[in-house]
C-alpha cells in the first residue's frame, strides 16, 4: 500500500484501532478476569492467531538475534507500553486521560528521532508539535474539572513509563529495519507482551484461567481483534510505510477518538474545553505532518562515508550533510581506476 491512498488508510486504521487499546483496559477492568491475566490471554490468543496466518503463507527459519530483536520490540511497544497504561486505568485514572498523557510519546520521539535517525522536523514541525502539546493540556484541564474519581497522585507516572518503553521500542524498529514478513514480526512481538504481562501477572499474585462471563469474553474479543490485531498490525505497517516522525503524531489524535469512544460507550461526555483541546490538538498534528522532512527509515550505506562528496554554493550544508553519498565509478570496478 505505497500510493498516497494507500498511507491515508493505514494511517487512519492505525489512529482508530490504536485508541481502541484504551477502551479494551477500560472493558478489562470491568470483568471477572484479573486484567493482567486477561491481558496475558489476549496477547497469547493474538499470537496464535497471527502465528497460524505465518504459518500459511509459509514460515521459514529465523535467524537467533533476529527473533531476539523483534521480542525485544514487542515487549517494549506493546509490553511494557499497555502494562503501565493498564496499570494506571485500574488504579481508576480515566482512560481519555491516560490517552492524552501517553500522547506526549511524539515530542520524545521526534527529539530522539534527528540524532538516531536522521529523521528532523522543521521549526514548523516543532511548532506543530508544540500546538499540539497544548491541545492535549487543554484537554487534561477540561477532563480533570469533570473526572469524580481520585486515582493517587503516582498513578499518573505509568501512562509516562509507557511513553518511554513504546517510544524505546518505536526507534529501535526502525534504526534497523526487519527484513521479516509482517507476520512473522507480530507473531515474535505479541509472543514477547504474551511473557511481559505474564510475568507481571504471576508477581503480582493474579495469574488466572480467563473466565467465561459475558465481560471477559467481549473484553478479550474486542482486544484481540481491534487493538492486537489490528493496532499493532497497523502500528508496524505504519512504521514501515511513514516512519517513526509521522506514526508518532498521529498518536496526537487517539486522544480525541479514546474520547469519541468513552462517550458513545460509557456515556461520558467531554467537555467544552476538551473539545476546544482537540481542534488545537487536530490542528498541529497537521502542521506538524506536512512538515516532516523526511520519514524513509532506510538509512545510508556505511560505504556512503567513503567517497567525497561537493555541493553548490546555493545549497546549505546541512542539506549537503544529510543527502546521500554516491559511490564513485572507480571504486565500483577497479580496473577503471587511473
Amino acid at each position: 500500500m505505497s500510493t498516497p491512498i494507500g498511507s491515508l488508510l493505514i494511517a487512519i486504521g492505525f489512529v482508530v484501532c490504536w485508541s481502541s487499546g484504551f477502551i479494551g483496559g477500560r472493558l478489562a477492568s470491568e470483568a471477572a478476569t484479573p486484567v493482567l491475566s486477561l491481558f496475558a490471554w489476549r496477547f497469547v490468543l493474538a499470537a496464535l492467531l497471527v502465528g497460524l496466518w505465518w504459518w500459511l503463507k509459509g514460515s521459514r527459519p529465523l535467524a537467533r538475534q533476529e527473533m531476539l530483536r523483534e521480542l525485544l520490540t514487542g515487549s517494549l511497544t506493546m509490553g511494557g507500553y499497555l502494562l503501565g497504561v493498564i496499570l494506571a486505568i485500574e488504579q481508576g485514572v480515566n482512560a481519555g486521560i491516560v490517552a492524552l498523557m501517553t500522547a506526549l510519546q511524539p515530542i520524545l520521539a521526534s527529539a530522539l528521532a534527528g540524532p538516531w535517525l536522521g529523521e528532523r522536523l522543521s521549526g514548523r514541525g516543532w511548532l506543530g508539535m508544540i500546538i499540539a502539546s497544548l491541545g492535549m493540556g487543554l484537554c487534561v484541564v477540561g477532563d480533570l474539572a469533570t473526572n469524580a474519581t481520585s486515582p493517587p497522585l503516582w498513578s499518573y507516572g505509568l501512562p509516562l513509563l509507557s511513553v518511554i518503553s513504546v517510544t524505546l521500542g518505536s526507534l529501535l524498529t526502525v534504526r534497523g529495519p526487519s527484513a521479516m514478513s509482517l507476520p512473522a514480526t507480530l507473531t515474535i512481538q505479541l509472543t514477547g507482551a504474551a511473557l511481559i504481562f505474564t510475568l507481571a501477572a504471576w508477581i503480582g499474585g493474579s495469574l488466572a484461567l480467563p473466565q467465561t462471563d459475558t465481560d471477559s469474553l467481549w473484553a478479550i474479543g474486542w482486544l484481540v481483534v481491534l487493538s492486537s490485531l489490528g493496532g499493532y498490525g497497523l502500528f508496524v505497517a505504519s512504521l514501515r510505510q511513514l516512519g517513526v516522525t509521522k506514526t508518532s503524531t498521529l498518536v496526537y489524535l487517539t486522544p480525541a477518538v479514546t474520547l469519541v469512544w468513552t462517550a458513545a460507550m460509557f456515556g461520558e461526555y467531554p467537555g467544552l474545553w476538551a473539545l476546544v483541546g482537540m481542534a488545537v490538538a487536530g490542528f498541529g498534528v497537521a502542521v506538524a505532518i506536512r512538515s516532516a522532512r523526511k520519514s524513509d527509515p532506510t538509512p545510508r550505506a556505511p560505504v556512503a562515508h567513503r567517497a567525497p562528496r561537493t555541493w553548490s554554493t546555493d545549497e546549505t550544508w546541512d542539506v549537503a550533510r544529510t543527502a546521500s553519498f554516491p559511490r564513485s565509478p572507480y571504486y565500483e570496478n577497479p580496473a577503471q581506476r587511473p
